[in-house]
């Protein structure tokens, strides 16, 4: 089945692993071959792999590693001992220690997130301006100053990529990059027998914080770390990692630290892409959510207090005017018996009748009404608790759920409101209640199985928009000024210690257990699972084929949303505009198609376990043709074609940034059009079942298949199982 996997057939289609006929191995310019020369004397390791000039396929040259012999599996490429490694332990241990110490509001962790980015852009520009002098300075001197990342970008170049939320982020990072140089300058100023004046520049600021945002490594050290010449690695969607190699005297050493055997794969071997070993795993986090923040006065929430105040007063100019009529009544009576006989005991008994008679019919009113109010109440606050129990355990801001609460909402409030009318017995406006409680239960259960089981999403105690909306936003500080003068707090160690050194002995990159290079191929370091999306803001660049890429689909929900409770709530709670899904080479969107269902999922109508999965194949029909519709309405928005993007790449006119601009493109429509032709073959698969065609039939190839068949089935053979259990159920 691995042989028919996405990532088999990007390797194939780039020929990833494969001898690269354009690369080019050129004389190794002067000061990078010193710096190599001089690392191999001290202990540095670099097996197989040489400095070489590859190019895009129209024609830019870029640097890189090429295989100067063919590299097997689980070969070691480079090894750095761990003295050369340039850390954030180095910087904070230098003659800048007591600027840092001075400045705890921009060089600590307590202050900033990116304190170690700035105590190493500190440190960097301090080695940069002395020169040879420097113990760092081949590693400083061989860092380019041509390359960059999406924040550098160009207003028009970032225009290029077409993703809004995308260009927004990257704009406000560079303000933010901006604030950080300015307060960088502030500090060094006053320190001058450190810095010379022309040191800490803006360019130069850039010029090294892209380096540390780009070439760093972070995850599993220590600390920020530089490590000599594995800068030079490209990345892309291969298993090649970093490790840790420890000596045999090291007492951190265990067993699984040992080296795994060095040997070559068999053809059949190579096909796996499911191996990831090393190659830590990366998502894409960018948040560009846009809130609602209008007001919504088309439904107003049943208030019990102003009801209950309402009633009383109604009943009681009600009970007011009744006894005031019956005692006009009972005095008429009075003055017409004293006028057509004498007054005698008789008359007394009755008149004293009359009067208790009206005070028993008064208390009995009375008693009959606050019984009627405190079980009206009663049926309130079962109904309240049931709110309160869907608000502690479902996500409104999830991409489905409102569509359900916002029909338990309406029912509780219609339950409620025909009780207090009188057009429902008490004890079926309770069973009303508990029977929707027991739903929004087994609701919850199936929710939290699909997230877990499908989605492979972590469940956590608190739902997303109670973190969103506990969150206090913290101020911006928009000045080096408003940085600098934050108190400080005397009983606070903004700082550690000991510093301690890594573990390990050695740094080394690795091919993996499945992975291995022809001689002449291209040597890539994986740096993580990412999108294309996070490559722009990571590194500046972009991947065609990349398997790990995703589009984000944006859906402006609420004109689905048919319920008045669903929209109030929405309003109140300020939850997102959007509703945001992740399309991908790899999976079939099952929760964009179960928001597409959760529309036309109507309580009473479809069973509960519908919702989740897939039971009601008309139903299911209803939800593929509508996922189909908007990402028809949603490709449409692209302003040039697929075609015309694959044309652009062979432009020798375009620069690297439009280079990469039309990759992020092209990558987004192919996976627009992946995932059109997941659903068309669902719809067609569908029909086949309704019309009687057996499972197996149904599933055959079908003309939105293309030349893809197998992994299409692959990809899709979770959602047809689900179909097969729907086929078989009793009707």
């Amino acid at each position: 089945m691995k042989r028919h996997s996405i990532g088999k057939r990007f390797r194939k289609l780039k020929g990833l692993r494969k001898t690269d006929p354009n690369a080019v191995i050129p004389e190794t310019p002067k000061q990078l071959q010193d710096y190599i020369e001089t690392l191999t004397a001290q202990g540095v390791y670099i097996n197989k792999v040489k400095y070489a000039i590859f190019k895009t396929k129209n024609g830019l040259k870029y640097p890189g590693l090429v295989a100067s012999e063919k590299i097997l599996s689980n070969e070691t490429l480079v090894s750095v001992p761990r003295d050369l490694l340039l850390t954030t332990r180095h910087a904070f241990e230098s003659p800048l220690k007591q600027m840092f110490l001075d400045h705890p509001q921009y060089f600590s962790t307590q202050f900033y997130p990116s304190w170690e980015d700035h105590q190493l852009m500190a440190f960097i520009l301090y080695e940069y301006q002395r020169g040879p002098e420097s113990e760092w300075h081949l590693l400083i001197s061989n860092l380019p100053r041509d390359i960059d990342y999406l924040v550098f970008w160009n207003p028009e170049e970032q225009e290029l990529l077409d993703d809004k939320q995308l260009v927004k982020l990257a704009r406000k990072q560079y303000q933010e990059f901006v604030i950080e140089y300015e307060t960088l300058k502030c500090i060094t100023d006053k320190y001058p027998q450190l810095f010379k004046p022309e040191t800490v520049t803006f360019e130069n600021a850039r010029w090294v914080y892209t380096h540390l945002v780009t070439r760093c490594f972070g995850k599993y050290l220590a600390y920020v770390t530089m490590v000599p010449f594995c800068e030079l690695f490209n990345h892309e969607c291969t298993d090649v990692f970093y490790d840790f190699e420890y000596n045999a005297d090291n007492p951190n050493k265990s067993e699984e630290s040992e080296q795994a055997q060095v040997k070559e794969l068999k053809e059949d071997e190579e096909l796996s892409v499911t191996s990831s070993e090393g190659s830590y795993h990366s998502e894409d986090e960018i948040s560009d959510s846009e809130y609602v923040t209008d007001t919504y006065d088309q439904f107003k929430e049943f208030d019990f207090d102003d009801f209950s105040q309402q009633a009383t007063k109604k009943f009681y100019e009600e009970f007011s005017k009744t006894f005031d009529n019956k005692e006009k009544e009972n005095e008429q009576q009075e003055d017409q018996t004293n006028k057509t006989s004498d007054s005698n005991e008789q008359d007394e008994e009755e008149q004293n009748k009359r009067i208790k008679d009206l005070q028993e019919q008064q208390v009995k009113m009375k008693k009959d009404f606050n019984i009627k109010l405190n079980l009206q109440r009663e049926v309130y606050l079962l109904s309240r608790d049931c709110k309160t129990f869907i608000f502690q355990n479902i996500d409104y801001g999830d991409n489905y759920s409102i569509f359900f609460i916002g029909q338990m909402f309406a029912k509780l409030d219609k339950s409620i409101q025909e009780y207090i009318n009188g057009g429902k017995a008490y004890f079926m406006a309770r069973e009303d209640v508990k029977r929707i409680q027991i739903t929004c239960n087994t609701y919850k259960n199936n929710l939290y199985a699909f997230q877990k089981d499908v989605m492979k999403k972590p469940i956590y105690q608190t739902s997303y928009f109670q973190q969103k909306r506990s969150k206090s936003q913290n101020s911006t500080l928009d000045t080096p000024e408003q940085i600098l003068s934050q108190p400080l707090d005397p009983d606070c160690e903004y700082y550690k210690q000991v510093w301690e050194k890594d573990k390990f002995d050695r740094f080394v990159m690795k091919a993996a257990s499945k992975d291995q290079f022809e001689k002449g191929a291209q040597v890539y370091f994986c740096y993580g699972r990412l999108s294309n999306r996070m490559m722009l803001m990571r590194y500046g660049m972009t991947l065609e084929y990349n398997k790990y890429d995703h589009a984000h689909l944006r859906i402006d929900y609420l004109k689905y949303v048919q319920s008045n409770e669903a929209v109030w709530l929405v309003h109140k709670y300020q939850l997102s505009q959007y509703k945001r899904f992740k399309l991908k080479h790899t999976t079939f969107p099952i929760d964009f198609i179960v928001f597409c269902k959760s529309i036309y999922w109507t309580f009473n109508v479809h069973s509960l376990d519908t919702f989740f999965k897939i039971q009601d194949l008309k139903l299911e029909r209803k939800a593929l043709q509508l996922a189909l519709e908007i990402l028809v309405e949603e490709i449409s928005k692209f302003s040039d074609k697929l075609e015309d993007n694959e044309k652009l790449l062979y432009d020798n006119k375009l620069g690297y940034h439009e280079y990469f601009a039309v990759i992020y493109r092209l990558e987004r429509q192919r996976i627009y059009h992946h995932n059109i032709n997941l659903i068309k073959i669902c719809i067609v698969v569908i029909d086949r079942m309704l019309d009687g065609i057996p499972f197996e039939q149904a599933t055959e190839k079908t003309q939105f298949d293309f030349d893809q068949c197998e992994t299409n089935r692959i990809i899709l053979k979770k959602y047809f199982e689900q179909m097969r259990y729907a086929l078989y159920l009793p009707k």
